[in-house]
């Protein structure tokens, strides 16, 4: 109840007394210590972070505990509420800031946090016999938690290149480009894949549109490029806005498709478009779409990135594949129905 009176959008001028001029959350944290505390209710201000699968920039999340019965009771510093999330860690204690510095300005932190499941690993490599191998210190494991983050990303890029080789030298699916499926694919790992299909569709059929209209200007290669570039950014900026304000955050994540990837399908999509007619065009529009979702769902899986991560030396493992998949030259699976009056001697 404290807290609701605290952060009520009409405080008394009590509350408004306590506050100050400028009210901060850690300001209104001390307030309700010092308030509680005049009424003998032990109560702390405290810390953290919210433990999160993958992420580069975590922000810090504060609370304020009150000792009641022989237990800290945990109190959302807004709204009150009393279940605080279970993922949350509690880093310290107190009103002093994370980081202090002396004799200068403008410190930054930035902090990474990302799930270990590589405990027994690590928990090997501690031991003094092993600490100073050279295989442990080359290791993944040690690199900085932002950059294993990068590196968990990069080293799932090759399991997405197996697996488009066999779509398409063995299956036959036809794309747009070689690697432009794996490209839409890393990016469907931030939309999700419903909203990453649905946002491909809407950005690569109006930039089409657009690429049609300035087919009639008669640009040269280069120059229409980068205007269909600039349209394809302005069509993200203009959905990322039309979501927001829907209050479809997902949206917002359109800004992470990767623009000259989805200005080279619309140019490419065109070109098929205008010589061997929509039918084709569609159908290889398909063909990318399909790939780029079987790559995302392959990549995704936790136990893949995993493996890959910890044993990358299974990379060597995908380029024997690829080499011996670049060597077939045998039918693609879609071909079969084609060719089968071949096989069965019908003419």
């Amino acid at each position: 109840e404290l807290i609701k009176r605290i952060n009520a959008p009409h405080e008394s001028d009590n509350v408004s007394l306590l506050l100050g001029e400028n009210p901060t959350p850690l300001k209104k944290m001390e307030v309700t210590k010092k308030i509680l505390a005049e009424a003998g209710i032990p109560a702390q201000v405290v810390h953290g972070i919210q433990l999160q699968h993958l992420r580069r920039d975590v922000p810090l999340v504060h609370w304020v505990q009150v000792f009641e019965k022989g237990v800290w009771h945990s109190f959302d510093p807004e709204t009150g509420a009393k279940n605080i999330s279970d993922d949350l860690l509690l880093w310290w204690r107190g009103l002093s800031p994370l980081v202090q510095i002396e004799k200068g300005t403008k410190v930054q932190t930035k902090i990474s946090v990302s799930v270990s499941k590589e405990d027994a690993l690590v928990g090997v490599a501690l031991n003094p016999q092993i600490a100073n191998s050279v295989l442990v210190r080359f290791s993944l494991l040690n690199l900085p938690i932002d950059a294993q983050a990068v590196y968990r990303v990069l080293l799932m890029v090759p399991v997405g290149a197996f697996l488009l080789v066999i779509l398409r030298n063995m299956i036959g699916i036809r794309t747009f480009g070689t690697f432009m499926p794996v490209l839409i694919a890393l990016a469907f790992r931030e939309t999700q894949l419903i909203w990453g299909i649905a946002l491909f569709c809407i950005v690569v059929g109006l930039g089409l549109s657009i690429r049609f209209y300035l087919e009639e200007l008669k640009l040269l290669l280069v120059p229409r490029l980068a205007a269909v570039l600039i349209v394809v950014l302005l069509l993200m900026t203009g959905l990322s806005i039309i979501t927001h304000n829907l209050g479809l955050e997902r949206g917002l994540s359109v800004a992470l498709f990767p623009m000259v990837i989805i200005t080279m399908t619309i140019e490419r999509m065109s070109i098929v478009w205008e010589e061997r007619g929509p039918a084709e065009s569609l159908r290889q529009a398909f063909g990318s779409l399909v790939v780029a979702v079987l790559t995302f769902v392959t990549m995704n899986q936790t136990y893949v990135e995993h493996l890959i991560f910890i044993f990358p030396e299974l990379l060597l493992v995908l380029l024997a594949g690829i080499i011996l998949l670049g060597r077939y030259s045998g039918y693609r699976l879609l071909e079969l129905r084609r060719f089968r009056a071949l096989t069965t001697g019908d003419e």
